[in-house]
């Protein structure tokens, strides 16, 4: 069997919502905040990482989710299009498809994913760490492992643990396989709250476009205030999810009262762009570069100048410094 190497974390289908052409020639305009570059390219080549959805279990093909992945997305992205044609949701099935695209792209990304082993990584330390906090602990944990074990372990000394410890010359490596069942169990808790908020249609005004990002479900507190380490959860009453559909259609999800639909003048779709690029992981993408969006003393940008002016600030704020 082919291996499939490279893994969509945010569907194709999806994509072609903001790109232009047909299918597999469907191109997206992308620009990626890493490398303050802009091009074009085709959608297969953007939001995807090699092997993102690989699983190592004992006789389980390791396609196994990107697979069942693929045929969800093969029903769903029926559902998606009617969706974004009807500017509603035609029956409750387009709502749990919808919702279930959202779940999906909330919990299922590199970022969150990298949280996730970011905390392990952090826990395995800080556990190293109390092994070798004194002699005493250290020759504890080796008396249960040994009865445990059944087994005796004579070259790790106390002496030699702390130092490996101390040295930190190794990896802490945590399983693909194990982040990926926290993010299949994340989908459902995430989901129901998805299904318990209120849902608006936002349409842009003619003439302007909404983008979307490598992290397209955008949850944030609906004041826009920063509350420092108080993240906004799924559950938590006043915060907003925007979730663009396509470059013409947008959906906004709050516990509170919403219109069933609004339309966005020029501005609000430029601060709304701005919205999801600032919660986007590092690329943004859209049909061409004609959007808009707003920078920090520049409001209206044109995203076919987004490379140049990054730059330039970049340079003038090293200038500053110096």
């Amino acid at each position: 069997m082919a291996d499939k190497a490279n893994h969509h974390y945010v569907p194709q289908f999806y994509l072609r919502g903001f790109s232009d052409g047909l299918g597999r020639k469907a191109r997206v305009f992308t620009f990626d905040q890493s490398t303050n570059k802009s091009f074009t390219t085709l959608v297969r080549n953007v939001a995807s990482k090699r092997h993102f959805n690989r699983v190592e279990i004992e006789g389980v093909d390791p396609n196994y989710l990107e697979d069942g992945l693929s045929e969800m997305e093969g029903e769903l992205a029926p559902f998606l299009a009617e969706v974004i044609e009807a500017k509603c949701f035609p029956s409750h099935d387009h709502f749990n498809w919808v919702m279930n695209l959202a779940a999906h792209l909330s919990v299922r990304n590199p970022r969150l994913r990298g949280q996730l082993e970011g905390f392990h990584k952090d826990i395995a330390e800080r556990v190293g760490a109390l092994s070798v906090s004194s002699r005493e602990v250290w020759e504890s944990q080796v008396r249960q492992l040994e009865e445990n074990e059944d087994q005796t372990f004579p070259n790790v000394t106390y002496e030699s643990a702390k130092k490996f410890h101390n040295e930190k010359n190794y990896d802490i490596i945590i399983d693909q396989t194990h982040l990926i069942g926290l993010e299949v169990k994340m989908i459902d808790p995430v989901l129901k709250e998805l299904g318990r908020r209120n849902w608006c249609f936002v349409s842009p005004v003619k003439g302007e476009a909404f983008i979307t990002s490598d992290d397209p479900v955008v949850l944030s507190w609906a004041d826009g205030k920063d509350r420092g380490f108080c993240s906004p959860g799924h559950g938590v009453l006043g915060t907003l999810i925007a979730f663009p559909l396509s470059t013409d259609l947008l959906l906004l999800g709050a516990f509170e009262n919403l219109p069933k639909t609004m339309e966005y003048n020029a501005f609000k779709v430029a601060d709304m762009n701005t919205h999801v690029a600032r919660y986007s992981t590092n690329q943004i993408y859209s049909r061409t570069g004609d959007f808009r969006i707003n920078m920090p003393g520049r409001d209206f940008v044109c995203g076919n100048d987004l490379p140049g002016l990054m730059i330039a600030d970049k340079r003038r704020r090293s200038a500053n410094k110096s």
